[in-house]
């Protein structure tokens, strides 16, 4: 399962959640520090935003399984 998040994806599979870039360029070319900082600040909220989707589908591998009848992350086989 993936999300795409501002310039973010999030992936998540049973072993887990992690972030990719989407893109090597994370900005526009800045011609000065407002406009550095607004990119920076975008970057670190869409950031944030992938950290709590993470924190999120984690909480959901370790709850166990989603529908009944089928095997959790916590089931030994």
């Amino acid at each position: 399962m993936t999300g795409i998040l501002g310039k973010f994806q999030v992936e998540h599979t049973n072993e887990g959640a992690r972030v990719i870039a989407r893109s090597h360029q994370l900005t526009t070319t800045c011609i000065s520090d407002a406009e550095i900082d607004t990119h920076i600040q975008m970057l670190k909220d869409d950031l944030d935003t992938c950290a709590n989707e993470m924190k999120r589908l984690v909480k959901v591998n370790r709850s166990g399984a989603l529908f009944e009848g089928w095997p959790s992350a916590n089931d030994v086989l």
